[in-house]
């Protein structure tokens, strides 16, 4: 098998490891800016003695195969310019929740804990987590589909409502107010005062009421729109994932919160929420075993 090194780049952190003689290395995680990627691979790269002949990289962004646009970022990756400049047989993109889905055949058991049982008729899933940006993605009948639908505006001025916010023209697509700057976003705007997305979920696990109705109302719109996605698609199985939904656990896991599966859809549709499995995938680094498991598909 051939070698590769695996990067996860999000718009805040790139996370990375190598596939050597068969081994993953220690998964490493650090903050760098847009003009030094290519810098930081290249000293990665020597890092390895030049055993590596595979690039394997999954970004939040569009995917076309050849480049990612990342979302976040200020920054666009070639494949075909990492190939020359980095000296490579081969490199590979992901859409960085493409990743996670293609993270499953990697993951063990016991990395999802169940936030709602049900029993689901078929095997469509909804991939879904807020963090810098949302990330969502589909796999239906066994095809991953990625999507961007954290940029889109249409659903917007109704899930303000929520938040007693009204028609803001600030929150203008889905990640606006579903992700981590979004939360701090709506504090800013329904309080008058800025805290940072950490301290607006610490406090809000604490207790303080402030926060908390910013974080209830967060999980609310957030299920409202995973009812959307698995009316629209048929999923009747839902991965929720993410370092923001990780943290927010004891909360995302209290009746008043899973009361709204039930109570944010059409009731005609009843039936498909209460066959829907929802878990929560607990793995730290799903990015990384996505890149790997694409790799050992290649």
């Amino acid at each position: 098998m051939k070698n590769a090194l695996l990067i996860d780049l999000g718009g805040t952190n790139i996370r990375y490891a190598s596939f050597v003689g068969n081994t993953l290395s220690k998964i490493s995680k650090e903050k760098i800016a847009d003009e030094d990627f290519i810098p930081f691979l290249k000293k990665l790269l020597e890092r390895e003695k030049e055993e590596i002949d595979c690039l394997v990289i999954a970004a939040a962004g569009p995917n076309n195969q050849s480049f990612i646009k990342l979302t976040n970022r200020d920054l666009l990756i070639d494949s075909r310019e990492l190939r020359t400049k980095l000296n490579l047989k081969e490199c590979l993109l992901l859409n960085d929740w493409e990743a996670v889905a293609q993270s499953l055949s990697e993951t063990n058991e016991e990395y999802f804990l169940p936030i709602k049982r049900g029993a689901p008729s078929n095997d469509n899933t909804l991939l879904i987590g807020p963090g810098t940006g949302l990330g969502v993605t589909l796999i239906i009948k066994g095809q991953i589909i990625p999507t961007e639908l954290g940029n889109t505006f249409g659903s917007t001025k109704g899930m303000l409502e929520n938040f007693d916010l009204g028609d803001n023209k600030k929150f203008f697509s889905l990640e606006n107010i579903l992700s981590g700057p979004g939360i701090e976003k709506l504090y800013e705007e329904k309080f008058e005062r800025k805290l940072s997305s950490e301290k607006i979920i610490s406090s809000a696990l604490d207790g303080n009421k402030d926060e908390l109705f910013i974080i209830e109302n967060f999980l609310k719109t957030l299920v409202s729109m995973i009812n959307d996605l698995v009316l629209s698609f048929s999923c009747e199985k839902v991965i929720l994932g993410g370092s923001i939904l990780n943290t927010l656990k004891p909360i995302l896991m209290t009746k008043k919160i899973l009361d709204y599966f039930p109570s944010e859809i059409n009731p005609k549709y009843a039936q498909l929420v209460e066959r829907t499995q929802i878990d929560l995938l607990t793995e730290d680094e799903p990015g990384i075993f996505g890149c790997l498991a694409f790799f050992k598909a290649k």
